[in-house]
């Protein structure tokens, strides 16, 4: 069966995870086919977002890529559509949970970064938290303080995991798999009909409801050890070198 979508996750794979500036050359090839494929031109399936960046930076994007679908942010806490500029929670997030998540917050600001200065907190989520160093080691230290403190909530349940700079924070029960599922449901697709794009073992979730998984060459060797393919090529130039696959055509 034809692929009908494209879901790519961003930093490390459309983007570098490292906090420099993106290659241009590249980006603008990206988004000529991407726009392309959204006006359907051409035989490339088009393409949405599946992230743990915050909506601000995905809606940017969208704009850019001119994504048509909805995009998944924060991991899958969060949705978002470009055309009526609407936001909301993805399946399985409560008011209950999202107080909880505010109060792991407060002592994450109060308590561990003034203790850590080489670890921030990234702005502009809601519903998941994402702490970045360039010294990723030290996620090693504080996650067993956010565990600890996390203990004494009965009905608060995180899930907590490392990218290459980023310890993510996300609400049990509510990660890229979940809301995936639900937005293939909103698309009327199937697995069979989408192909994925990710590169860390946040996108595992992905890579178990997507017929075609694909991962660039500096991927998590989890992630390339269950990919149908691997590119030669890192980051933004390996998406680019995924989307000649005839894997990705929808015609």
């Amino acid at each position: 069966m034809a692929v009908q979508w494209i879901i790519s996750d961003v930093d490390g794979c459309i983007s570098p995870e490292e906090s420099v500036a993106w290659d241009l050359e590249a980006f603008a090839a990206l988004a000529k086919r991407t726009r392309e494929a959204s006006a359907g031109k051409g035989t490339l399936a088009p393409m949405t977002l599946c992230t743990g960046r915050p909506q601000p930076y995905v809606e940017v994007l969208m704009k850019l890529l001119d994504v048509r679908a909805p995009s998944i942010c924060e991991n899958g806490a969060v949705l978002y559509t470009l055309h009526d500029n609407r936001s909301w929670y993805g399946p399985g997030v409560t008011e209950e949970k999202i107080l909880g998540l505010r109060a792991v917050r407060a002592f994450i600001e109060t308590t561990i970064l003034p203790e850590t200065p080489d670890v921030v907190l990234q702005f502009g989520k809601e519903a998941q938290m994402s702490l970045f160093s360039q010294k990723p080691e030290l996620f090693a230290v504080i996650q067993p303080q956010i565990e600890a403190f996390v203990a004494d909530y009965d009905s608060l349940e995180l899930l907590i995991n490392a990218s290459h700079y980023y310890l993510n924070i996300s609400l049990a029960g509510v990660d890229k798999g979940s809301t995936v599922d639900a937005l293939l449901a909103d698309l009327g697709v199937g697995p069979s009909e989408v192909a994925g794009i990710g590169d860390t073992e946040g996108d595992l979730p992905l890579r178990e409801r997507v017929g075609f998984f694909a991962c660039p060459a500096n991927a998590r060797p989890e992630i390339q050890a269950v990919s149908d393919y691997v590119s030669p090529y890192p980051d933004i130039r390996g998406v680019l070198d995924i989307l000649d696959r005839p894997e990705v055509q929808r015609a």
